[in-house]
């Protein structure tokens, strides 16, 4: 089986230094007997003209392929489009970051209704989507699928043994922050002000889509000597050295604002993948209810208070922190992680395309 994979952002030259599930399991497609070649996509301009090309790159590449795989929608709408009319013959399957929104106005709908008939396959992040998703009415129910999407942890591994054999293998006492997404910086900050004793270090973007996380930074940070943060550049050789700094603290804390999806799930991974305690925000659009299963604490929204009881439990119970780290770690590789991902994305694909299932899940754990 020949796929084309899609992806917004991400290039091929991005696969040696980034976890493969940025890629969501296209790079581990070939075990499953399903060739991948990368549709790449540099432009950053109008969305129009962006989807032109990519339906022109893929309608008429030299190449020939059975499905198309993506990421994302956003740029394939020209494609979706076609093949709700029955334009475009090759199957489409895409993540789906958010549910789908539901409309009063009968017309809109009846067009939502219509476009939608192009995706072949909705693969979301959580059931709490595809439910949304369904109530919406806009998307028939059996094109949604809630998989587990998880951590690489091969690459974790590597980066694991390598520091356990350095000079620095030993874990400092500092909680830390990543991500550069919807953070809420302000309410952790505020709490860290709170705790003198305990070390705080931030790593974000200068900007994210709208919000300017310099400067939310540096109208919430005054100085505290107890927090040090750092502006990184974001480029996919900087995620080996944010991956050893979560490794070497003593635990993840993920402070965001409240949003409809899975905002910090990413870094909820990496912690996990790490064998780190997590102090997270509490998503309802998380998969994992990391308190239930022993793995962190949850704070609400915009609570320094939270925040503040949570770090001083952590720090005055240590090996509680140290086993929910072990706990987590056991619970990826049992649950969510790369394998397992890139097994049932080949499962859809095939189902997708009509083609035989040759291969079966290998555990790497």
């Amino acid at each position: 089986m020949n796929i084309k994979f899609y992806h917004r952002f991400f290039k091929p030259s991005d696969i040696d230094n980034l976890p493969h599930h940025y890629f969501y399991g296209a790079t581990e497609l070939e075990k499953h007997n399903i060739n991948v070649s990368i549709c790449e996509d540099s432009s950053m301009g109008n969305r129009l003209i962006r989807g032109m090309k990519l339906a022109l790159k893929l309608i008429f590449t030299s190449k020939p392929y059975d499905a198309l795989y993506a990421a994302t929608a956003n740029g394939l709408e020209l494609l979706v489009l076609l093949r709700s009319m029955g334009l475009y013959s090759k199957p489409i399957v895409v993540w789906q970051h958010r549910a789908l929104k539901n409309t009063d106005k009968f017309i809109v709908k009846k067009l939502l209704q219509f476009y939608y008939r192009g995706f072949d396959k909705m693969l979301m992040f959580t059931e709490k989507h595809v439910n949304e998703s369904e109530a919406a009415g806009v998307i028939a129910p059996d094109k949604l699928t809630c998989l587990k999407w998880g951590p690489d942890l091969k690459y974790y591994d590597n980066i694991i043994n390598k520091e356990q054999e350095s000079s620095n293998a030993a874990n400092e006492a500092y909680f830390c922050s990543t991500g550069r997404e919807n953070r809420d910086f302000p309410t952790l900050i505020k709490a860290f002000e709170k705790l003198p004793n305990s070390k705080l270090r931030i790593y974000t973007t200068r900007q994210h889509g709208n919000m300017n996380n310099e400067q939310i930074l540096a109208d919430a940070c005054k100085d505290a000597p107890n927090i040090k943060v750092s502006i990184v550049d974001g480029l996919a050789t900087q995620n080996n050295f944010l991956s050893k700094e979560i490794y070497h603290s003593f635990c993840t804390i993920i402070c965001t604002n409240e949003h409809n999806y899975t905002v910090g799930l990413t870094s909820l991974y990496e912690a996990m993948a790490l064998g780190k305690a997590v102090i997270t925000s509490n998503n309802p659009y998380f998969p994992i209810d990391v308190e239930k299963e022993g793995l962190g604490i949850k704070i609400g929204y915009g609570n320094s208070d939270d925040c503040i009881k949570a770090v001083n439990y952590l720090s005055e119970n240590k090996e509680v922190a140290a086993e929910m780290g072990r706990k987590a770690r056991r619970f990826v590789e049992q649950h969510y992680n790369l394998d397992s991902l890139a097994y049932d994305v080949a499962t859809t694909l095939r189902a997708v395309s009509k083609t035989p299932q040759y291969s079966t899940p290998t555990a790497s754990y």
